[in-house]
């Protein structure tokens, strides 16, 4: 039997620490767009890809800064106290590291070297390996804070209910099996040397990531979450909470561009191609905001921190002794409490999921 692991008092307050760093590193650069820009409905546009007019000075952040900001913020808040603490220090660190790898090459574009760029462009290099060695130090603080947990009594399920495993298993592998779907299409239809552009990022804005790099990383994740769905592994919920994340924020982007080009008046005009982008869009959206709940909700308590069978729809008990006194009908399982908090007393009604 497998004992089970926690993550140390120091391990924590490190991952915490390293998490609100990058949380602070993402807020200066948008905030330093939102002064640059005319408004932040310019801003927003910018984002798009498709801008509306220039800000005041050259805007640097793209989509992913603003769900990266929220990422860091809430795995600083949670790391501390939550019993899958190491599970979403290995998520954020490893995202991080996989998304700010792709600056290292959009940063020694050509069009970057120049006079007026010179300062923001140092700085964005500056900014992108200080990301990726915090990112690397989330994943070996992670690795190296484990500690066997030997603290009787129940505690915090980290593992998803059996529902919400499920739910993650269908919409993520949906999700990124059409993210490997259109690269594929693309890869098809573009030419060569356009299709290149997807993943080396020529004449991006500095902060940016390639498309198709991106594409690829959203894939990766969604279905790695989507993998570990089936056997309702620990990491599940904060990496599908970080693909949800993504996921609505593309959507959210295509949409407000199918809104400003009338898309969705002259739908039955578009092509087949269009038409399946579009609806890409909105089944991101929905799948997104879909799995934030389900996956932010914690699993069953464990009585004694003992691993059940991955498949049974609830944990059975764990005693090693014989109980003292009168129990709960359900076992004295509580229901899984909201987000990363504690769990509920022993009285509430039998878990959900």
């Amino acid at each position: 039997m497998t004992q089970p692991q926690t993550l140390t008092a120091g391990a924590r307050l490190t991952g915490a620490l390293l998490c609100a760093f990058l949380a602070l590193l993402a807020a200066a650069w948008i905030a330093r767009d939102i002064h640059a820009a005319r408004s932040l409905s310019d801003l927003w546009w910018f984002w798009t890809g498709a801008p509306k007019r220039g800000g005041r000075a050259p805007l640097t952040t793209g989509i992913l800064d603003p769900v990266l900001l929220v990422v860091y913020a809430v795995a600083a808040a949670v790391v501390p106290r939550s019993p899958s603490a190491a599970a979403v220090l290995c998520s954020v660190g490893a995202v991080t590291a996989a998304l700010r790898v792709s600056s290292l090459w959009v940063l020694h574009d050509d069009w970057t070297d120049t006079t007026a760029l010179h300062d923001l462009r140092r700085r964005a290099l500056l900014s992108t390996f200080a990301a990726l060695a915090a990112g690397l130090a989330l994943v070996i603080t992670a690795a190296a804070g484990r500690r066997p947990d030997a603290a009787p009594g129940p505690r915090p399920r980290a593992r998803p209910g059996a529902g919400a495993g499920t739910t993650a298993f269908l919409l993520l592998g949906a999700a990124g099996l059409v993210a490997v779907a259109w690269e594929i299409y693309w890869a098809v239809e573009l030419p060569g040397d356009v299709y290149e552009t997807r993943f080396t990022g020529k004449h991006l804005p500095l902060l940016w990531m390639p498309g198709g790099w991106a594409s690829l990383v959203l894939a990766a994740i969604a279905l790695t979450a989507a993998g570990g769905g089936l056997a309702r592994a620990v990491y599940v919920r904060p990496l599908g909470l970080v693909a949800a994340a993504f996921l609505a924020s593309s959507g959210a982007i295509g949409i407000s561009l199918a809104v400003r080009f009338e898309l969705l008046d002259h739908f039955g005009d578009l092509e087949t191609s269009a038409q399946l982008q579009v609806v890409t869009w909105f089944f991101q959206v929905a799948a997104g905001l879909a799995l934030i709940p389900v996956l932010a909700r914690r699993g069953p308590e464990d009585p004694a921190g003992v691993p059940g069978t991955p498949w049974s729809p609830a944990y059975p008990p764990y005693a090693p002794h014989p109980p003292q006194g009168p129990q709960d009908s359900h076992g004295g399982f509580g229901p899984p409490p909201q987000g990363f908090g504690p769990p509920p007393p022993p009285s509430s009604p039998p878990p959900g999921w």
